[in-house]
């Protein structure tokens, strides 16, 4: 493994070069990223909405609650963020290496994508002119028939997308630590913040395996968390000996923005521990899970979506 010069840098944002097939696989999955953020978060949030007041749309068509808009952005003009997704998708398929479990889905999910925008716009402007009232809602019947099958391949290929990007992004993240360390050591903020964001994935996971195995306990939770505590501390306590440390961009270090997220991951961590030691009911359990899951996937994307430079 190539790895740069040396040692000093408290950054850590040097030349730390990852093996030749896995630096094309991380090159491979920032436009699947960038799409699953910008494109298919945005529209299964649109698609709930819609769904939701559809039959009140459908029992009285003179209400109107919602725009029901697809629209991405106010701004957006000819669909341009979903057809940059689908352009950025079809070019990471493209790309080397070959990866089944990405392209295939890719392909689903750019395809779908192109089919459902004529849809959406045509539902865009029947909507905002209210033309629903006028006619009863029959062309709304007509729509409804068209949107729903595409947004089930849709996020169908989107879950598929995102269990794969989150597996490769896992195994690539591991490889940049050793990168980094190699080239660095570990007294440097690049490898403290990547540390911490592997070990909220090895603590997440680690609840879910003990959910699986039907061996969740407060003892067994709490041996997750302390690891996970532990390389929160120990970065937490690097950004504090090195507060006025600034990249070669004159930005704050990654860690200062994603410190908060990391900590009330931790603190869900810890309530959820808590909650299983007072016997809780399923609901409750279950309920809690939930709010970790997310609290975990909202982690990620703010690690993802904040630059490093």
């Amino acid at each position: 493994m190539k790895v740069g010069a040396s040692g000093a840098s408290v950054l850590g944002d040097g030349e730390a070069a990852l093996q030749s097939q896995d630096a094309q696989l991380e090159d491979k999955l920032q436009p699947v990223i960038g799409c699953l953020n910008d494109v298919a978060g945005p529209l299964r949030s649109h698609a709930a909405a819609y769904v939701n007041e559809y039959p009140q749309m459908l029992q009285t068509p003179g209400t109107t609650r919602i725009a029901a808009s697809f629209k991405l952005q106010v701004f957006e003009q000819n669909n341009s963020i979903s057809r940059d997704c689908i352009k950025g998708l079809r070019g990471a398929i493209a790309m080397a290496p070959a990866d089944a479990g990405l392209d295939d889905p890719g392909k689903v999910f750019a395809d779908t994508l192109e089919n459902l925008i004529p849809v959406m716009n045509e539902a865009d402007t029947y909507y905002s002119r209210k033309d629903n009232v006028d006619d009863g809602m029959e062309k709304g019947k007509a729509l409804d028939g068209q949107l729903m099958p595409l947004f089930n391949t849709l996020f169908e290929a989107e879950d598929k997308l995102r269990q794969v990007v989150s597996d490769r992004n896992n195994m690539l993240r591991e490889k940049r630590l050793v990168a980094i360390e190699h080239a660095y050591g570990t007294e440097n903020f690049g490898w403290q913040t990547l540390n911490v964001s592997i070990s909220a994935r090895r603590a997440i996971d680690g609840v879910s395996n003990l959910v699986d195995a039907g061996k969740l306990d407060p003892q067994s939770v709490e041996t997750i968390e302390r690891d996970y505590q532990a390389a929160f501390d120990k970065a937490d306590a690097f950004a504090k000996a090195h507060p006025e440390v600034k990249t070669k961009l004159g930005n704050s270090p990654k860690w200062f923005s994603l410190s908060s997220d990391f900590n009330s991951f931790l603190a869900d961590l810890k309530e959820f521990r808590r909650l299983l030691a007072n016997k809780p009911d399923q609901q409750s359990v279950q309920a809690q899970l939930s709010k970790l899951q997310e609290r975990y996937n909202s982690l990620v994307r703010s690690y993802n979506m904040i630059p490093d430079a």
